[in-house]
């Protein structure tokens, strides 16, 4: 039953992350204007990692979300030039957010199994 759901939710994910990309080139090209909203586009990034890290059940995917949430945060920094900071200034933190998910993943397996999992007997 795990499957199908995660399938689907894949797919809203997709298709999101489609139309957002379409709708900022879109803006980058002048074609459109999509608003000042825009400038918050890093949230999405941070809340899809924060979702995959809460929804994991692997370290592996734990990492994978962390990396996703602390580029989101990178993005943001950078985007809304939050204490003065741009890409430019900021770019090395993408080695740092690549480090700190790969020392994540490299952790023993986790202890834990989730609630449904285990309280699964086949009824």
């Amino acid at each position: 039953m795990e499957r199908p759901q995660r399938y689907r939710s894949q797919l809203v994910v997709g298709i999101v992350l489609i139309l957002a990309g379409a709708a900022l080139l879109l803006e980058n090209q002048e074609l459109i204007q999509v608003g000042p909203l825009w400038r918050f586009w890093p949230l999405i990034v941070i809340g899809l990692g924060i979702a995959k890290f809460t929804r994991a059940q692997s370290r592996e995917d734990q990492g994978s979300g962390m990396f996703l949430a602390l580029i989101g945060i990178w993005f943001l920094v950078s985007v809304l030039h939050l204490w003065d900071l741009t890409f430019h200034d900021t770019w090395p933190a993408v080695f740092i957010a690549f480090g700190a998910s790969m020392l994540w993943k490299g952790l023993p397996p986790m202890s834990h199994i989730p609630y449904a999992q285990e309280h699964n007997d086949g009824h």
